[in-house]
């Protein structure tokens, strides 16, 4: 139940209990560099009306869920508000150019933070050095994904940012494996699952403009302006890349322009990496379940759901990337599970 609903100016302390006003509570928290979003409904007041950048405390059984500001308000007819508030991550969309010298995450991480003047704190810190570079008119959250995106390659932990209440923090995932299970005899309501090769590659082409032979050309009319590689001159020199499992879903190729100085072995190892990338299936793991206050993105369930793993789906501890929640009598919790490796695995008995 609820036990904390407040409103209050951001700087004059007026604050507005609206516990009894409110309903269609949703909060949702997103691992994929969003910020924490908090909608509701709000019952028209003559003595109190939302506005921008007003404070939103929730808290549900005496624990702290959300903190964070007004940012957009509907009004209708029914006279009720439609309100979507944001946490401090919503400060990270905001947009800077920077010179990174050689930092870790942590490090890039307090920078911007500060820079947002939110409160932050590192509660799991990297050690990796990542090389210096230049960010011109990125959002915040632009720049940590690129940090996060390189530190994960290189040490092979995923790192995330999360607002934990009125903190912002950076957190390594899972952040907390919870001893809950969500399955057929506990929580579980509903499920989905799916496979795709929509966006997979089995054949990976680098490809790079033969620059001594390839001259660009133009000419000119009084009715049309054209203007590209003259085709008497191109030529490409090609870098293949490819998988067995081509007998299996067809050919599916893609292309990248290799750097102006590759050399073939640098060629051949980029082919190599992004075949590796891209050369998989996509699983999508959808759950609705009672609700529960710590599941979070960011932290691991253990899932046991009898269905899928008598069709050989087979899937344990795994993190939850996307979790809303939908607060009311009927607590519930609609979650987008990770699980972006194949985990397919056939029958032990045959």
């Amino acid at each position: 139940m609820i036990t904390k609903f407040t409103i209050g100016r951001r700087h004059s302390g007026d604050t507005w209990d609206v516990s009894n006003l409110v309903s269609n509570i949703k909060w949702v928290t997103d691992l994929n560099f969003a910020a924490g979003t908090f909608t509701f409904d709000l019952l028209f007041d003559d003595e109190f009306y939302p506005q921008s950048g007003d404070v939103v405390e929730f808290q549900w059984d005496e624990q702290k869920i959300f903190y964070g500001y007004i940012f957009k308000t509907s009004f209708k007819n029914d006279k009720k508000f439609s309100v979507t508030a944001y946490d401090k991550l919503r400060y990270l969309k905001n947009q800077d150019s920077l010179v990174w010298p050689i930092s870790t995450i942590s490090q890039r991480f307090e920078t911007v933070c500060k820079m947002a003047e939110i409160s932050h704190k590192v509660v799991n810190g990297s050690d990796y050095k990542l090389p210096a570079e230049v960010a011109d008119s990125k959002t915040y959250f632009d720049m940590l994904k690129s940090s996060i995106d390189k530190t994960q390659k290189a040490t092979n932990q995923m790192y995330y940012v999360f607002a934990n209440y009125d903190v912002v923090e950076l957190r390594k995932a899972p952040y907390n494996s919870l001893n809950i299970i969500v399955g057929d005899q506990s929580l579980l309501t509903g499920f989905s699952f799916e496979k795709s090769i929509d966006d997979a590659a089995n054949s990976v082409r680098i490809v790079k403009k033969n620059q001594a032979e390839s001259q660009q050309t133009s000419s000119t009319s009084t009715d049309e302006e054209s203007s590209g590689d003259d085709p008497n001159k191109a030529s490409f020199n090609y870098t293949d890349s490819s998988n067995i499992n081509v007998r299996d879903w067809g050919k599916l190729q893609i292309v990248e322009n290799a750097k102006d100085k590759a050399n073939d072995a640098q060629m051949k190892q980029r082919a190599d990496e992004l075949l590796k990338e891209k050369n998989r299936e996509t699983y999508t793991l959808s759950l609705t379940c009672l609700g529960d206050t710590s599941l979070i993105s960011g932290n691991a369930v253990n899932i046991q759901i009898s269905d899928l793993s008598k069709a050989g789906l087979n899937v344990n501890n795994t993190a939850i990337m996307k979790a809303t929640h939908n607060f009311s009598s009927d607590y519930t919790c609609d979650l987008e599970m990770k699980v972006n490796e194949p985990w397919l695995e056939s029958d032990s008995s045959n």
